[in-house]
Formats: structure tokens, C-alpha cells, sequence
């Protein structure tokens, strides 16, 4: 190996996103019901209405914590909830709720067999965000540079 190729270590990250089994949303009382019409699961909070609070849903929290302790993250004694700003369609609010900066499980592993040796994964942080809504590009091919118009399902915002 070359001296540059040797100073240097190759790291792969994933980012693996989890949809949690609730009955209601992250930070509103709206279902979560698969294959419900669309746009027939939103409430003032979910879609960013001025006056809206969001109000974390506990389960969820609880859920996040016991991945942490599966993962043997430390949880941490506090958190911090924030707004991502940004615009996308599929995005009711122009921001979204993330525990990003300040994770509630944080410096944890996960530890697999490969090929009969034990390899440890380290995990940097499990935490918890909203999701978008969902776009749909009808067209050819259903892909946005070939669609005649999209579709924006804000049940699962």
C-alpha cells in the first residue's frame, strides 16, 4: 500500500431508520394506521398550524430507550428536541422535529459474528425524529424528473 492509502482508515456509517409500532404520531394524538386514505390522518400539529404545540409521545421515548439499552448505549440524564429548518414539499411544517444534537442514547455497539470472529459496531447516537410525508410522482416512470404532477400524503408527517 502506498503511504497515503496507509495513513488513512476506511469507515463506513449507516444511517438505519426505524419506524416504531405507536398508535399515535411522535408529537400529536393522529393514528398511525397503514394503508389509511391520504391525508385523512393530520391534525393541527402534524401539519404545523400556527397555535399548534407538539407534545412528545411517551411510548415512543420509552421505545428509543430500550433500543439504547440493546444497543448498551448510555442514556443519557436529559435530551434536547429542536427544529431542523428546511423546505421540501413533503415537509408541512418547513422543519422537522430531531433529537440530532442532543440524542437521549448515545456511545453504543452492537456486536456480530462474522465468519466465526466477534466484530463490535460502534453506535454513535439512537435518537428520535418526525417523519415527512410521503410524495408520489405520477408519470412514466415515477420519478420526479418524469412526472406530470406529484401527490403529497401528509399522514405519516
Amino acid at each position: 500500500m502506498g503511504t497515503i492509502v496507509s495513513a488513512y482508515e476506511t469507515v463506513i456509517g449507516l444511517e438505519v431508520h426505524v419506524e416504531l409500532a405507536t398508535r399515535s404520531k411522535m408529537f400529536c394524538d393522529s393514528p398511525t394506521t397503514f394503508g389509511a386514505e391520504p391525508n385523512t390522518q393530520t391534525c393541527p400539529v402534524c401539519l404545523g398550524e400556527p397555535g399548534s404545540l407538539p407534545v412528545p409521545n411517551k411510548r415512543a421515548i420509552d421505545y428509543l430507550m430500550l433500543i439504547g439499552l440493546a444497543l448498551d448505549c448510555r442514556i443519557a440524564p436529559h435530551s434536547l428536541f429542536h427544529r431542523k429548518n428546511y423546505f421540501y414539499p413533503d415537509m408541512p411544517k418547513n422543519y422537522q422535529i430531531s433529537q440530532y444534537d442532543l440524542p437521549l442514547c448515545v456511545e453504543g455497539h452492537l456486536d456480530v459474528d462474522v465468519d466465526g470472529v466477534e466484530r463490535r459496531i460502534g453506535i454513535t447516537r439512537a435518537h428520535m425524529e418526525e417523519d415527512t410525508g410521503k410524495s408520489l410522482h405520477v408519470g412514466t416512470t415515477g420519478r420526479i424528473a418524469e412526472a406530470k404532477y406529484s401527490l403529497i400524503d401528509y399522514n405519516r408527517a
